[in-house]
């Protein structure tokens, strides 16, 4: 009989100091966003942690353009935008507390439906 598989466990995320920023590398398949910015990627520093402080950032730095491809007339992350942490956490408006660690990749992108 075979032991039971071990898991793999993922290597930790690079935790920052406290009050220090992060660095994130942003990836745009949103295209009314990479024109605010001016780019589809970029290397960004945070202060912080979280999902929604990296999309608030956004609308702060970008301005109107970014809050309008971003959110919706209420202030909140649109339904279309998703966020993608490292190929493999998906956020949208209920998960912007998802955890951003130094050197992760983000993708923000535009939902596609059709038929």
């Amino acid at each position: 009989m075979r032991p039971p598989r071990q898991k793999r466990r993922a290597p930790p995320a690079v935790q920052a100091e406290p009050g220090k920023p992060i660095r994130l590398g942003l990836q745009l398949f949103q295209p009314m966003l990479a024109d605010a910015v001016g780019r589809s990627e970029l290397d960004v520093e945070l202060d912080g942690r979280t999902v929604g402080d990296l999309l608030g950032y956004l609308v702060r730095r970008y301005g109107r353009r970014a809050r309008q491809a971003l959110l919706d007339e209420q202030g909140r992350l649109d339904l279309e935008v998703q966020v993608l942490v490292n190929g493999k956490t998906w956020a949208n408006r209920d998960k912007l507390d998802a955890p951003l660690a130094d050197g992760d990749q983000v993708i923000i992108m535009t939902l596609l439906a059709g038929g």
